[in-house]
């Protein structure tokens, strides 16, 4: 089996390495945006929750370049709800799925939506393409023919973008994605991601919470043990988590609400008998995007991984802790943030900065396993003590 995906893996690299080296030739258009008459834009972005909610600024900045324009929003069917809470989704003509894992796995399938989008003659697609995807992503966004083509580069990945800037390691992505546009000659009117939680759900997450504690807990603390992608480089460990959640019960009196999807449904389950208090919640699998955002937002302190619930409780100015590992803090968290990274800087870390060429190698995760129960600890006492703006290393 290995063996087959190893020649699947070579094969499509030297399809991409032909048109990476051909792109000086295939690529005529590399002047500066502004001025242009830009009727229909695409937006395409894949990835996860933190991926989307990190190109809602660029989406603001294009329509107010371009007000006449249309937008449309390529995103996953996984991510998309996170759009019900941007401030400024009117600005959005449409949302088109994305489904790597099925409508769209595989190259016929990709050809059909490749197909699909060439038929809707876009005249500008905003793609901040980065990681393992990025050089399959490029090329399709090549073949859609859309004239306009603006994203990153990184090596050759990228170089069939018709205007591009190189991704930078230590630079959160938020600015990344705007610096997109500014390098295309378009004025950066937004720079902050700006989340706005209908009542109804705050509504809602307080009558779960209500009904769950019989009163909204005061101190308390979300936490969200998990991750969607690749969990075993970007999670603390569980056995972490659960000792952590023991202590600031017994030691700090706080309430805690646990919370992810479906899939984490028997993580909370372990976290409950384990910890076993009347002052721990679990909402796993029981909420929607928009309720778990009331959630963050009406706690004191959000702790989790590097994933989607730590990218909303930035966005919510919630005071949080993050725990880092595999990836890189400086891409996720800006100066402004009220947020505690703790992290081990070992020097294999980190490892994923969305190189494209990345394949995770590593066995023992040091990283993340170094982290003890008392840094974490200790942070939180800080932190609800408003004090921000450090690292923990």
């Amino acid at each position: 089996m290995s063996s087959v995906l190893g020649l699947k893996a070579s094969i499509k690299n030297v399809f991409f390495s032909l048109f990476e080296k051909f792109a000086p030739f295939l690529n005529r258009d590399k002047k500066s945006l502004a001025h242009s008459e830009m009727r229909k834009i695409l937006v395409a972005e894949g990835g996860g929750i933190g991926d989307l909610i990190r190109v809602f600024p660029a989406i603001e900045c294009l329509k107010d370049n371009f007000p006449a324009a249309s937008i449309s929003v390529l995103a996953s069917p996984e991510a998309k709800e996170i759009l019900s809470l941007f401030s400024k989704k009117n600005i959005i003509s449409e949302v088109i799925d994305y489904d790597l894992k099925g409508r769209h796995r595989g190259f016929f399938r990709k050809f059909l939506l490749i197909f699909s989008l060439r038929k809707r003659h876009f005249d500008l697609i905003y793609a901040p393409d980065r990681g393992e995807g990025m050089r399959e992503e490029v090329l399709m966004n090549f073949l859609t023919g859309i004239p306009h083509r603006i994203g990153f580069q990184k090596g050759r990945a990228g170089s069939l973008n018709t205007i591009m800037i190189e991704l930078r390691e230590g630079v959160p992505i938020v600015k990344q994605n705007l610096d997109i546009l500014r390098n295309a000659g378009l004025q950066v009117t937004k720079e902050e991601i700006d989340l706005s939680v209908p009542e109804k759900d705050i509504h809602e997450a307080e009558l779960l919470i209500t009904k769950l504690t019989r009163e909204i807990p005061s101190p308390v603390i979300t936490v969200h043990p998990g991750a969607s992608w690749n969990a075993g480089y970007r999670c603390w460990p569980l056995e972490k988590y659960i000792s952590l959640i023991q202590r600031l019960i017994k030691e700090q009196q706080l309430k805690v609400i646990i919370i992810g999807n479906k899939g984490d449904i028997e993580t909370g389950k372990k976290i409950l008998k384990e910890v076993e208090s009347p002052d721990i919640i679990s909402v796993m699998g029981r909420t929607t995007l928009a309720q778990t955002a009331a959630i963050i937002k009406l706690s004191n302190l959000f702790l989790g991984n590097d994933s989607g619930p730590l990218h909303i409780a930035l966005a919510l100015k919630v005071p949080s802790i993050a725990v880092f590992g595999s990836t890189s803090p400086e891409q996720v968290i800006g100066p402004q943030e009220r947020c505690v990274v703790i992290r081990k800087n070992l020097a294999c870390s980190p490892c994923y900065v969305h190189q494209y060429d990345y394949t995770p190698a590593c066995k023992d995760f040091q990283c993340l396993n170094k982290i003890s129960v008392d840094e974490v600890f200790n942070a939180v006492k800080k932190v609800l003590s408003d004090n921000f703006h450090e690292e923990i290393s």
